[in-house]
This record gives C-alpha cells, structure tokens and sequence, in this order.
C-alpha cells in the first residue's frame, strides 16, 4: 500500500487540508482608500465635559442641587436667587460650557449623523467651532435685548426673572444631554440622536409653560406681553433655526 496516498479514496494526503480558502470573488482590482470619520476632536469635548461635571459635583455638590430643584419648581427659583445673582458664581461657567458643548454636538450629530458634513467649506472641529459660535451669539443677542425691553418698558425685574429662568433651563439642558450626546457618538445605535431632540423639544415645552405663567403677580406685565415676549425670544428663533437644519439636510 502507498504510504502517500489516502487508503480510502487514493487521493494524495498532501492535497487534503482542513482549511478551505475564502469564496469571495473580487468585483476589480483597484486599491480603494477606506473612508473613514476622524471625531477625536468630539472625544476631547467630552472629556471636558465629564471632567467639568465632576468639579461641579466635587466642589459645589449642594449649589448644583439647589439648581436641579430650581429646574423642577418656581418656589426653588425664587429660593435659589435669593441667596446669590446666578450669573456671578462660580458654578455657571462649567454649567454654561457643558451646555455650550452638549447643545451644539447636539446639531452637529443632527445635521452630520454618520458622514463629515461640509458646510461654506467647512467641515469636522471647523464646522462645529462655527456652530458654538451660532449658540453663543444667539444667547449673547437674545439676553442683551431683553435688557433692552427691560429698560424701554420698565419692566427690567419681570425680564430678569426669565432671564434667570433661561440660564437654569439652559445649564440643566447641557448635563440632560450629555449622555445622550455620548451614546450617539459612540454606538451605532441611530435613534439615540431623535430621542435627544425629543428630551429637548420637552424641556423647551416646559420652559415655555414656566415662563408663560411667571411674574402673575406684576400687573405691569400682563399676559399679552408675555406671549408677546415668548413668540419674539422663544417661538421666532426656534422656527428660524428648524428651518434652517431642515433646509440643510434636504
């Protein structure tokens, strides 16, 4: 009997193996480069963010929860401006860049999702430096002219009220949207992002209401005014900006 041939089908061992090689037909032959989404600049904002939370946590633990509470009830607000001016503290400025950051990766992954968008030929940390800038010139713009209506009208108490009640609504906006922001940037999971933009059209929902019904006790500010307020600072600027995303991704 041969020694090199296999006693039952005669075939010579050597050509016989437990590995099969790969059925896979290639279509051409042409090297293609991988396209792929460099976002480490978003791991660095985030970074940022996780570290300004735990100063937050570690060195004003009980102003922060009085600002929770403040976001729940008007009884809180009141509480929490009477025992310091809101703006001054220390505690706003990391509450204001993690709002700053969570809001705007907000519209970038909106408008992004899984591609680099290109916007006046801008695109990645560029394009979202520019949407920062939107957020930031939009809030500068939006308080400065309720100065403005506070000193024409005389109504500067009622207006620093809702501006007070912004300024809580918008730092406890940025830690809500934070983990959202992380899950969408980091899973592959596409509705995460949707389900921020639900979370946040509920806080603005909210907001509206509160403000709505603030200051019924100033008889100078009646309820006309205050709807007129709101679709000038609050409705207008919502609709400008939807309509501007949308005209984007269509």
């Amino acid at each position: 009997m041969d020694s090199d041939k296999d006693q039952f089908s005669g075939i010579p061992m050597f050509r016989k193996s437990m590995f099969r090689s790969h059925e896979l037909i290639p279509k051409n032959h042409i090297v293609i480069e991988r396209n792929t989404v460099g976002r480490d600049w978003i791991t660095f904002h985030l970074v940022v963010c996780l570290l300004l939370f735990a100063a937050i946590q570690m060195y004003y633990g009980k102003r922060f929860h009085q600002i929770i509470k403040a976001f729940g009830g008007m009884r809180y607000t009141n509480i929490l401006s009477k025992e310091g001016n809101l703006f001054r503290e220390r505690i706003s400025i990391p509450l204001f860049i993690i709002y700053l950051i969570s809001f705007s990766l907000l519209i970038y992954l909106i408008i992004a999702g899984d591609s680099e968008p290109t916007v006046m030929n801008l695109s990645g940390l560029k394009f979202f430096s520019i949407i920062v800038l939107g957020v930031l010139l939009t809030w500068f713009i939006k308080n400065l002219a309720l100065n403005f209506i506070g000193v024409l009208f005389k109504n500067q108490l009622i207006l620093s009220d809702y501006m007070h009640i912004n300024f809580i609504f918008n730092m406890v906006t940025g830690i809500i949207l934070l983990p959202f922001v992380i899950f969408s940037v980091y899973s592959s999971v596409s509705y995460l992002v949707y389900a921020a933009v639900v979370v946040w059209l509920l806080i603005y929902f909210y907001r509206f209401v509160r403000e709505l019904f603030t200051g019924l006790s100033y008889t100078n500010f009646s309820l006309f005014s205050r709807i007129l307020y709101l679709c000038t600072f609050e409705i207008i600027p919502f609709l400008v900006v939807t309509k501007l995303i949308m005209s984007y991704l269509n």
